[in-house]
């Protein structure tokens, strides 16, 4: 819940796609996200598949309770599942380094596809802190500026 609030700063609105029906979050983070106007709750659902090809535009979801899919329009993702980061869902897309994190070139947060970055937990397999995955989210929020500005026009 802590990353959803973070990025209610930076987007119009926040959703979260939850395996479960509850939050295993401590009380007062899920209370927070809960209570705040920016961010939705997809319930008893996983992500599929990420749609887009030069750029997201949304996701298939499947339902944790009939296995049903649905569609979900958005312009961006943010993967933040728990404690042990998940890079399953990019280990044939992205190269890993040995410990199964996401690989990047030094200490940026380019990965081996241009204009793909990545942050936090899923490239730190030492320090996996909040503070350090903050710090890691300005290193790739400045990459990302950085690379949309020498775009040709």
């Amino acid at each position: 819940m802590e990353e959803a609030l973070f990025l209610t700063k930076f987007a119009k609105s926040v959703t979260v796609v939850h395996r479960r029906d509850s939050l295993k979050a401590s009380k007062i983070m899920a209370d927070r996200a809960l209570a705040h106007e920016k961010i939705n709750f997809i319930w008893n659902s996983t992500v599929e598949d990420v749609l887009g090809e030069d750029k997201v535009t949304g996701l298939t979801l499947k339902s944790t309770l009939d296995g049903t899919e649905s569609h979900l329009a958005v312009t961006g993702v943010f993967v933040a599942i728990g404690n042990d980061p998940r890079t399953d869902l990019i280990k044939d897309v992205l190269d890993l380094t040995p410990e199964g994190t996401i690989a990047v070139q030094g200490r940026s947060s380019k990965t081996s596809i241009p204009g793909v970055f990545a942050a936090g937990d899923v490239i730190d397999p030492t320090y996996r802190q909040a503070i350090t995955a903050s710090g890691s989210g300005c290193v790739a929020a400045i990459d990302v500026e950085h690379y949309l500005a020498n775009l040709p026009a």
